[in-house]
């Protein structure tokens, strides 16, 4: 009787061994398995976009194109597309000595400084903040729309009329342009502007082929943003 229960107790102890141990583990894996899984699952990994489509900001160019220093925003100067870089050739070398008194409280396309280098486009389009001296010393103050990179107001720079275009305003007379003739036009989506062939018109806009687009494209730009070049 004695060996009987002898036996039963080791019987027992190994088999309270076996599931105190083995079983332990399997556990234990199954436990940090699941822990893995649960992880990857709540933290995937981040997808990218379309290769070649920059997001928004209309330029990459870290110099402001200005007559004097002024910090520069990131992003603002190159359209929302991945074609080759523009050079900026200008049609006209005489520089307008005034400008009309309708811009001094509106929109105008600033003008880049064409012995800078880099920037793309003719010019991009700013809002005029404030103007000081008379005449030909009058000189304008005038900020980029757009936000920085950080989220500060646009940069602002001191300039004279003659880098200054203005932007008819809204409900203002607009100009017309024939098929074929060469213009000044917002490329759509940024603040940038470029030269461009009338191909065409609607109500409220032009059908524009853009100096040095691919494949011949074509796109609507809005009336008050398509401008005759000066000079021409």
């Amino acid at each position: 009787m004695e060996n009987y229960e002898r036996i039963i107790n080791k019987y027992s102890e190994e088999e309270r061994a076996i599931l105190r141990d083995e079983p332990a583990d399997v556990i234990k894996n199954l436990e940090i398995l699941i822990a893995l899984r649960s992880a990857s699952e709540a933290d995937p990994q981040p997808r990218t976009g379309p290769a070649g489509k920059p997001r928004k900001r209309k330029t990459e160019s870290d110099t402001p194109a200005s007559d004097s220093p002024t910090t520069s925003m990131a992003d603002k100067l190159n359209r929302l597309k991945s074609s080759t870089h523009r050079s900026a050739s200008v049609s006209s070398n005489q520089a307008r000595e005034a400008v009309s008194v309708k811009s001094e409280d509106g929109e105008v396309v600033f003008k880049h400084n064409k012995k800078q280098q880099g920037v793309e486009g003719e010019g991009i389009q700013c809002i005029i903040k404030s103007i000081a001296g008379e005449g030909h010393k009058k000189r304008y103050d005038v900020q980029d729309p757009e936000p920085s990179e950080n989220g500060e107001e646009g940069a602002v720079y001191k300039t004279s009329a003659a880098s200054l275009i203005p932007i008819p305003q809204v409900g203002a007379s607009l100009p017309s342009f024939s098929v074929g003739k060469q213009v000044l036009a917002r490329y759509p989506d940024t603040t940038t502007f470029y030269r461009a062939e009338v191909m065409g018109s609607k109500k409220d806009v032009y059908r524009l082929k853009f100096e040095g687009e691919e494949d011949d494209k074509e796109m609507d730009v809005d009336r008050r943003f398509v401008l005759d070049i000066p000079g021409k």
